[in-house]
């Protein structure tokens, strides 16, 4: 007995210990700003929110939406390599980034849908093409459907909209999501857990870097970005059936998918390419959730081919 409560105390010690060493109440934005914009970074005001962006290039627009817990630095491989032919514009979408939370804590289609309107109307923009991954492409089909005269043609990335399930498998999401440990996970969020979280969205894990790793972990620990994550969360694994929505998108699409996708199954790829009628479907072999980040060039050429075909 004497050895067993000298256990439980060490063992209480041990996760007093880990609380305290990985307690973070959320770091300024401030903080961040310096480290994370580009030189080509901007920021417009939308409904209380600074949301973040970043413009390069010349010639059509297109318009770049990331996926949850990400930010629009994973696109920094297409505005490198499209930056010739298009104006390539990439958002912190509110919620995550340098963006941040939004302080109605509305993370609704409908918000999504009026901010990117402001932004296109800030930039005078028309028409343009629109990409988007994982939770980015569920507010890209979306946009589609509230903007059918402006957007031209549309990219899925492993894309979000047809599993909305509210059962998921992912350990992080499962403690952002339930009730009882949501509240913790917006104060502790250990570094490993966001390193194995990143591996987890790339086919070959030999090309998460460090720095890759600090980044996300930086941008998730942004004021309120945990808070978002619940709740944006909470909505796409709401049970809705999106089946006949999908089928209104009338743009050409290319869908985009990894093979290896453990977040999204590709099954999904098939399953938007069967209601898109005017679609076509690149599976990537050996590849992630995240294509654009882990193969930006290869994902940026196709993604070319695509939007310059007459």
């Amino acid at each position: 007995m004497k050895y067993l409560k000298k256990g439980v105390l060490i063992f209480l010690i041990l996760i007093l210990g880990i609380i305290i060493i990985n307690y973070n109440s959320g770091t300024p934005v401030e903080k961040l700003v310096e480290r994370y914009t580009y030189p080509e970074s901007r920021f417009f005001k939308h409904n209380g929110m600074k949301v973040h962006y970043r413009i390069t290039g010349k010639g059509p627009a297109l318009v770049l939406l990331h996926g949850v817990a990400s930010s629009l630095h994973t696109w920094e491989g297409w505005h490198k390599e499209l930056s010739n032919d298009f104006t390539v514009i990439s958002i912190d979408v509110p919620g995550f980034g340098l963006t941040g939370p939004n302080p109605t804590n509305d993370y609704s289609v409908q918000m999504n849908m009026t901010m990117l309107d402001s932004l296109l109307n800030e930039l005078a923009i028309s028409t343009c093409f629109m990409a988007g991954n994982s939770y980015g492409g569920y507010l890209t089909w979306n946009y589609a459907l509230h903007n059918k005269d402006g957007v031209k043609k549309i990219i899925l990335l492993d894309a979000g909209g047809f599993n909305t399930s509210k059962k998921t498998d992912n350990p992080g999401f499962k403690l952002a999501m339930n009730p009882f440990t949501k509240k913790i996970s917006h104060k502790i969020t250990p570094y490993f857990i966001i390193k194995k979280s990143v591996e987890n969205v790339y086919g070959d894990k030999s090309k998460v870097t460090d720095s890759i790793v600090q980044q996300y972990y930086d941008l998730i620990l942004r004021e309120g970005n945990r808070e978002a994550f619940s709740e944006i969360l909470l909505h796409l694994h709401s049970g809705k059936n999106n089946d006949e929505l999908i089928k209104k998108v009338t743009q050409p699409t290319l869908i985009m998918w990894g093979s290896e996708d453990s977040i999204i199954n590709a099954n999904s790829a098939v399953s938007f390419n069967n209601a898109i009628n005017n679609s076509e479907l690149i599976i990537y072999s050996g590849i992630g959730h995240i294509p654009m980040e882990e193969i930006p060039v290869k994902s940026a050429n196709d993604a070319r081919k695509f939007l310059l075909v007459k």
